[in-house]
């Protein structure tokens, strides 16, 4: 997707959607829980300083990105695995997010 350019010395990063095969759309969707995550969502070029990813509306001329569940894991389209951080408070999630922005 590409890179967000930082208004002061640290740049913003991002290069969502993320995962091998691009099933999460934000960082911070990546910190919940595999079976939590969501099963679709648009791919475009509106960016979510917040979450750190893909804007969660995206324009008109954006592709809508399906994915299977988790008990489909033998898919290689789908959004789970990867369970590192999910156990971490919404605080401590939320200051991650916020250091990952200073990289």
């Amino acid at each position: 997707m590409g890179l967000l350019r930082g208004s002061s010395s640290a740049g913003h990063w991002a290069a969502a959607p993320y995962l091998h095969n691009g099933s999460v759309p934000t960082l911070a969707e990546l910190l919940k829980p595999s079976g939590q995550r969501l099963s679709q969502f648009s791919v475009g070029r509106k960016y979510d300083i917040e979450n750190v990813g893909l804007a969660a509306t995206q324009e008109p001329l954006s592709e809508t990105l399906s994915l299977t569940d988790c008990s489909n894991i033998n898919s290689g389209n789908n959004p789970c695995g990867h369970e590192y951080g999910t156990s971490l408070s919404d605080p401590e999630k939320r200051a991650l997010l916020e250091y990952l922005k200073t990289l």
